[in-house]
């Protein structure tokens, strides 16, 4: 029997130090023979035998480093990286500014025509309006700066004057900014009215007003009030309320 050449099947059963023990025990046993062969004077065998020693130390050494290399670790590769994607970012648009959140410019106008006749010696009334930019470019080709010039829908209610005038008037009519004027904003304002209901319960005639005006902020948070002092008049049916007109007019998002 041949230790080492068997070795390659007993590798992953004995450990180092046992197979050196069999080598050595079997190199041992090849001395022996070597020894008396050699007082024999068999130099043949003593040569072979010689042979072999020098072939089974080289199989020990090569089972040997066999043996003392280090396993080769495989190592275990790392679990995968999940990167979640980035939540998206919703871009939630702020609600329009306004009193209801509609953003829609509109004004609340209290206006008087000093007619000299009535009770209180004219015609008082309330007109709401909404308030447009200019959609025709008019302000570009009078040379005026961007939405200098705004125009204005509306309907009121008067009342008073000389003939005990009543009448609900619809509005059209505008603005026109002009530049500005020792810390106040001094505009242009004229329109057309039509009472459609009034005395008689029937509508009335075409009316108008024009005059100038000036926004004045009073601080109370509502933006700039304008102050208009023009002449106006207003026909319901056959009664007609004309004269110098006083109105304050106050801007309100809704």
């Amino acid at each position: 029997m041949f230790v080492v050449s068997a070795a390659g099947l007993v590798l992953a059963q004995r450990s180092l130090d046992e197979e050196r023990d069999a080598v050595r025990a079997y190199l041992k046993v090849v001395d022996t023979k070597i020894i008396n062969y050699r007082k024999a004077g068999n130099k043949g065998k003593v040569s072979l035998l010689q042979t072999e020693k020098q072939a089974t130390l080289a199989r020990w050494y090569k089972l040997k480093n066999l043996m003392e290399k280090p396993a080769v670790v495989t190592p275990t590769p790392p679990p995968p990286v999940v990167v979640n994607p980035p939540a998206p970012v919703v871009n939630i648009p702020s609600p329009p500014p306004g009193l209801f959140g509609i953003g829609v410019p509109t004004a609340l106008t209290g206006l008087y025509i000093n007619t000299g006749k009535g009770n209180y010696s004219g015609t008082g009334g309330i007109k709401g309006e909404v308030i447009l930019d200019d959609f025709t470019g008019l302000d570009n080709l009078l040379g005026l700066s961007p939405k200098a010039i705004k125009y204005k829908l509306g309907v009121g209610v008067v009342a008073g004057g000389g003939g005990g005038l009543k009448g609900i008037p619809v509005y059209a009519g505008g603005t026109i900014a002009l530049p500005m004027m020792g810390g106040v904003e001094p505009y242009l304002v004229g329109g057309l009215n039509y009472v459609v209901y009034g005395n008689g319960k029937t509508s009335g005639k075409i009316g108008g007003d024009a005059g100038v005006g000036f926004k004045v902020d009073f601080g109370f948070g509502l933006g700039k009030t304008g102050l208009e002092l023009g002449w106006g008049v207003v026909r319901s049916n056959n009664v007609t309320s004309k004269g110098v007109m006083f109105s304050v007019s106050q801007p309100i998002l809704l």
